[in-house]
């Protein structure tokens, strides 16, 4: 009797943690194409006279952009370019086999005044533990692919006592953002905080995060650090091309690169269990007083004003320091991301104007 309680217990334990990281298989491994994907390299909005590159590929992955027809406003281009004569939203459609495409919009901006370089945040979070969580990285490697750096990744490890590079910060973004297993579970993905990127098995459409893309960003972001022993002084600088109100700041520590074991279910990305995987900026801790951010006074987000803010970190032992970055953000009065930058400590960067 025993021998069967335990056994019964044994296989819920096991079908509570399949369910608990959402789904088991991807669609990338069958070989029949369903439907095709096109997207704009380099993000759906560009300033007036840049030219937009397609790519279209079906469910499988495979890149089939030159063996399609693609329309621009239900007119036939040759080729894959597109230059937008004049600024306006344009209509982008594909055809190939008769397979079923969303269309996508290209937005063609004017630039006025004082530009800087856009980019959005991609926070993921995952589990070593977690056999999808793959997917959400292969997502990241293929949103590099199609963005010219456009994009800041932060993995946010946990839950606590599962994974090995969970810590207070990952625990607290968890319940911030409610990625407790209850209401959300691992894998789970935003853009710019607020935009869910559903899990979905399909991990090479890059159409929620390109859609956040934008051609420009009137807030500009600087980041210098100075490594003094084991302690890095901070100077997180932000500049307005235009009046804002109810921003904030958000800073954390994140290091890249740590190599450990991942769980896996999709054949396609490697084997059950991937000894030497690559984890990328993993978040280490907070540097704003919460992962929320802090208010910027009404009267420093004005245009053409600078706004400044220091941070001192310890660093720990057993942190590597080759591989630690700053990341800053900058968020609206609802919470999503207007602008956000990374950068290496022990470097200072400039503003990057367009």
């Amino acid at each position: 009797m025993q021998k069967k309680l335990l056994f019964h217990f044994v296989v819920i334990i096991f079908m509570l943690s399949i369910l608990s990281c959402k789904g088991s298989e991807s669609d990338e491994g069958d070989t029949v194409a369903t439907y095709i994907i096109i997207s704009s390299e380099g993000g759906n909005e560009k300033l007036l006279g840049k030219t937009f590159t397609f790519k279209v590929k079906d469910n499988l992955n495979h890149d089939i952009t030159t063996m399609t027809e693609i329309y621009i406003n239900g007119q036939l281009i040759n080729g894959n370019q597109y230059t937008p004569p004049e600024k306006g939203v344009y209509t982008v459609n594909a055809k190939y086999q008769e397979l079923p495409v969303n269309p996508i919009l290209v937005n063609a901006l004017i630039n006025e005044g004082i530009n800087f370089k856009h980019r959005i945040l991609y926070e993921d979070f995952t589990g070593t533990w977690c056999g999808n969580c793959t997917r959400a990285g292969a997502r990241a490697k293929n949103l590099a692919l199609q963005t010219d750096d456009g994009f800041v990744f932060m993995g946010v490890h946990g839950p606590s006592g599962q994974d090995p590079w969970s810590n207070t910060t990952s625990t607290e973004l968890e319940l911030f953002k409610n990625v407790t297993g209850a209401d959300l579970g691992w894998p789970t993905m935003f853009i710019n905080r607020n935009t869910m990127w559903e899990d979905t098995e399909n991990y090479t459409d890059m159409s929620v995060p390109l859609s956040q893309l934008k051609a420009f960003s009137k807030v500009g972001i600087k980041i210098g650090s100075v490594v003094s022993g084991n302690l890095l002084n901070i100077n997180a600088q932000i500049s307005f091309a235009q009046d804002f109100t109810g921003l904030k700041i958000a800073a954390f520590m994140v290091e890249d690169e740590l190599v450990g074991k991942q769980k896996n279910y999709i054949p396609a990305l490697g084997p059950p269990t991937i000894y030497d995987y690559v984890h990328h900026n993993i978040l280490r801790n907070r540097l704003t007083s919460s992962i929320a951010g802090e208010n910027i006074p009404g009267n420093e987000t004005v245009i053409s004003n600078e706004y400044s803010r220091s941070f001192q970190f310890s660093i720990p032992t057993d942190y590597n320091r080759n591989h630690l970055k700053v990341i800053v953000m900058i968020l609206d009065g609802s919470g999503s991301v207007l602008n956000v930058r990374e950068e290496k400590i022990g470097i200072t960067n400039n503003y990057e104007f367009l």
